[in-house]
């Protein structure tokens, strides 16, 4: 499944890049991106980064917080909400789920997962949101050290809040 190989991926790079160490991209830029969606960028502190991992991402420049989405219009497999959820998470290790929650999205069923674990030892925690639309995947997610996430962690909610997929 090619969406979570990107997000797990997503997820060692923040990290990577949080401790400033060189990261890789592991990414399959092979994916068919969703076109015509509509986002309400976060706010203060948080800027826009390039990267050509997920179709948009916005970080916090002073603790690394990160937000992005990551759409997916080609997967011919079909996963479940919890495969990709599954698939997402499977760079923590040491997971423990906080919370699980069945969200509708857009008109469509969701699954909202908050989790900590590590990733090379650092405690990181992550809350991320995927749906299904018109025969696209799309996984939103806030990634952040265990220190600093709950400081942006509004952000988040505010950005789901704006994000309209066709």
């Amino acid at each position: 499944m090619k969406l979570t190989v990107r997000i797990a991926a997503l997820i060692c790079c923040f990290l990577l890049g949080t401790l400033s160490c060189v990261s890789v991209n592991l990414g399959d830029h092979t994916a068919k991106r969703a076109k015509g969606v509509s986002v309400s960028p976060p706010g203060q502190p948080f800027s826009a980064q390039a990267r050509e991992d997920v179709d948009a991402a916005w970080k916090n420049n002073k603790n690394g917080n990160l937000i992005s989405y990551l759409s997916d219009c080609q997967d011919e497999t079909d996963p479940s909400l919890d495969n990709i959820v599954e698939g997402a998470l499977a760079g923590l290790s040491g997971l423990h789920l906080e919370s699980t929650q069945n969200p509708t999205i857009l008109g469509r069923e969701g699954r909202r997962v908050a989790a900590t674990g590590k990733v090379d030892g650092v405690p990181t925690q992550i809350d991320l949101l995927a749906f299904k639309r018109n025969r696209c995947i799309y996984l939103l997610s806030y990634v952040g050290v265990e220190r600093s996430f709950a400081l942006d962690h509004a952000h988040f909610d505010t950005f789901i809040q704006g994000f309209r997929a066709p």
